[in-house]
C-alpha cells in the first residue's frame, strides 16, 4: 500500500523514494498512479510542480538513463534534500532547491508538468511552452505575497508593490536589491520560463531583459523567460498587464492569453483577460497591434478598444486613460454596470463581494476612485451615487440593490 500524497509538500516529494523513481523512469503503473491522483485532486498540485521543476532543473535531453548516471542522480538527489532543508530564508524568502553539483554532472530527461500527458510539455529551444495548458493546471492562490517561481527556485516578496527587474543576461534584482542565482553552462543554453504571480491586493512592475516594461495588476499571472531567444519574444498572461514594449524588428513580440495573441513590434498597450470575466480586452495606445483569435487578425490603431466576449469580437474608438489609469492607482470608469465596478475593487482589495443571486442592478456609473483610499470609505460615496447598500463580515462585502 502506497504512502498517502495528500498533504506532502514539495520537499516530501524529494524524500520519496517511489516519486523519485517513478520521475527518472516512469512506468505504465507509475503514470497512471500520478494521473488518478492529479485527476483526483488527492494531491497538492502547486508542490507535486514544484517537485518537478526541481528535478526538471537538472534536465538536459530525452533519453534513457543509464544505472552509472541512476545511481549518481540518487547520490545528489540526496544533497539537495539536506540543501533544501537548510536553506529556507526569511524577508525576501529565497528558496534554493537545488545543489548547483547536481545541474553539471547529471544529464536526465524528463518531461516538465504532467509528465504522463503527451499533450503537456515543457519548452525547450526550438518550442514555445503550452500556457493555456499549464495554467489549467497550476492555479495562482488569489492570497499571499507576490511570488516569482524560476528554475530551482521560489522568491517571496513582502509588501503590495514590488520592482522586479532583468538585464539582458538574465540576471535578476527585485527592489533595488539583487537576487543571487546559481547558474551552470547546461543550464544557461536552454530557455526557462519563469512565472510571476500577483495576488489580488497587490501589484507589480517588471522590466524583462529586451527592456520591456510590464505593469502587472492585481490577480495575475505572467510567464516569461529569463532571457529572450535570438528568434522570438513570447510571454502569457492571465489578468491585467500594461506593456511598453521594446522595438526590436527582427523579433515581434507576442503576448499570449487564454484565448486571444497580441502580436506588437514596438507600442504601448493594456490587455485584460481575466479567465473569471466573461471579455478579454484590448487597448491600443501608440504603434500598431494584430489581435488574433481563431486564426483572424484584426489590426488595431492608437485609442481603439479591442473586445471579445466569448461569442464575438468587435472595435471601437475610446479614451484609453479609462482603462490605463489603474497603474497610476486610479480607477476611471464609463458607463460601466456597478456589479463590474465592484468586482475591480474587490480584486485591487483583495475582498470578496457577494451579490444578491439572480439579481442584476441595471444600474450604469461613471466617475473616478482614488485606489490609495480606505475600501469602506469608497463603497459609502458609491452607495449613494448607484443606490445599495452594504455590509462587511470577515472580509467579505455583501452587497444589496435597492430597487
Amino acid at each position: 500500500m502506497r504512502t498517502d500524497y495528500t498533504n506532502y509538500k514539495d520537499i516530501d516529494f524529494l524524500d520519496d523514494d517511489f516519486f523519485i523513481e517513478s520521475m527518472i523512469s516512469p512506468s505504465k503503473e507509475s503514470e497512471l498512479f500520478w494521473s488518478k491522483l492529479i485527476d483526483s485532486r488527492k494531491i497538492n498540485l502547486n508542490e507535486f510542480i514544484s517537485a518537478n521543476m526541481l528535478l526538471k532543473s537538472i534536465r538536459k535531453s530525452h533519453y534513457e538513463v543509464l544505472q552509472e548516471r541512476k545511481d549518481q542522480l540518487w547520490e545528489r538527489i540526496d544533497i539537495t534534500r539536506n540543501l533544501l532543508k537548510n536553506k529556507r530564508k526569511k524577508g525576501i524568502r529565497l528558496y534554493k532547491y537545488l545543489a548547483v553539483a547536481a545541474c553539471s554532472i547529471i544529464i536526465i530527461g524528463l518531461s516538465f508538468i504532467f509528465l504522463f500527458r503527451k499533450d503537456y510539455s515543457y519548452p525547450d529551444n526550438n518550442q514555445g511552452i503550452d500556457y493555456a495548458q499549464f495554467q489549467l493546471h497550476h492555479q495562482q492562490p488569489s492570497q499571499g505575497e507576490i511570488r516569482i517561481v524560476t528554475q530551482g527556485r521560489q522568491v517571496e516578496i513582502e509588501g503590495e508593490d514590488a520592482e522586479i527587474k532583468y538585464d539582458n543576461t538574465g540576471s535578476l534584482s527585485i527592489n533595488n536589491e539583487a537576487v543571487d542565482q546559481e547558474t551552470t553552462h547546461a543550464m544557461a543554453t536552454e530557455i526557462f520560463y519563469n512565472q510571476l504571480y500577483v495576488p489580488y491586493g497587490k501589484r507589480a512592475s517588471l522590466t524583462l531583459a529586451d527592456g520591456t516594461s510590464l505593469w502587472v495588476n492585481a490577480g495575475t499571472t505572467v510567464i516569461y523567460p529569463a532571457v529572450f531567444p535570438d528568434h522570438k519574444r513570447e510571454i502569457y498572461v492571465d489578468g491585467e498587464v500594461y506593456a511598453e514594449v521594446q522595438r526590436d524588428e527582427a523579433r515581434p513580440f507576442l503576448v499570449k492569453t487564454d484565448k486571444l495573441e497580441i502580436c506588437v513590434l514596438g507600442t504601448s498597450f493594456n490587455v485584460s483577460a481575466y479567465k473569471e470575466d466573461t471579455q478579454r480586452k484590448v487597448v491600443l495606445v501608440n504603434g500598431s497591434v494584430d489581435v488574433r483569435l481563431n486564426g483572424k487578425n484584426t489590426r488595431l490603431s492608437p485609442n481603439q478598444l479591442y473586445t471579445y466576449n466569448g461569442q464575438v469580437s468587435s472595435v471601437e474608438t475610446v479614451d484609453v486613460e479609462v482603462f490605463t489609469s489603474w497603474r497610476d492607482g486610479i480607477y476611471i470608469f464609463r458607463d460601466e454596470p456597478i456589479e463590474s465596478i465592484l468586482q475591480q475593487l474587490s480584486r485591487y482589495y483583495n475582498v470578496t463581494m457577494i451579490f444578491p443571486p439572480h439579481q442584476s442592478s441595471g444600474i450604469l456609473c461613471s466617475g473616478k476612485l482614488e485606489l490609495k483610499e480606505d475600501l469602506s470609505h469608497l463603497l459609502n460615496n458609491l452607495s449613494q451615487i448607484a443606490s445599495f447598500n452594504f455590509g462587511v463580515k470577515d472580509n467579505e462585502y455583501r452587497i444589496q440593490f435597492n430597487r
